[in-house]
């Protein structure tokens, strides 16, 4: 814009992404890489670039849909001494070590009134360490169920989440909630 100033950061530098996808017929297939640049020129810590990646399929037969996705993410950042152990949370993208895991789902079109659908993702933490044995593994199950009729809709789901947040001390997380609309 006329009269604007390029933003700069002294943690990123450039960046590139690239994404394709394809589809033909039923089957559409994707894939995402990213690189960007970390540099950080107050700090001493030994930091490399960031990757994240991932590709996925998704398959349509009449009222089914099946999708599955792999995925990895590396902040590229030294590793912190929370990030070595299992009993501390992580967070994707700003904890050292990298992301990995896969998803899948499966959605069916009962009627033009009611769909059911069920996901399920495996994604690890690994913290890249030698000396430690710090992988976490949180697996997440998801039920949904949807119906609507004329201006209503009831809609509800079931998601448990085990070793929340990478935290292998953590409790399973459960949330269940039914929600009802009404359009006026």
């Amino acid at each position: 814009n006329d009269g604007g100033t390029s933003a700069r950061s002294n943690t990123y530098g450039e960046g590139y992404g690239l994404g394709v996808t394809i589809g033909y017929d039923a089957l559409t297939v994707g894939a995402y890489v990213a690189e960007r640049d970390n540099k950080n020129q107050n700090s001493t810590a030994d930091v490399q670039d960031e990757f994240n990646g991932t590709w996925f399929a998704n398959y349509s037969m009449g009222p089914v849909s099946i999708g599955y996705q792999k995925f990895y993410v590396d902040a590229g950042l030294t590793a912190a001494t929370a990030d070595n152990t299992t009993t501390n949370a992580k967070t994707v993208g700003t904890s050292s070590g990298h992301f990995e895991g896969d998803s899948m789902s499966i959605a069916f079109n009962v009627n033009d009134n009611m769909s059911i659908s069920y996901a399920e993702t495996e994604d690890t933490f690994d913290a890249g360490t030698s000396t430690t044995t710090s992988d976490v593994t949180q697996d997440s199950d998801s039920l949904q169920i949807a119906y609507s009729m004329g201006a209503m809709s009831i809609k509800a789901y079931s998601t448990s989440i085990s070793n929340p947040n990478y935290d292998a001390d953590a409790k399973e997380l459960s949330v269940n909630e039914i929600a009802l609309g009404m359009a006026f």
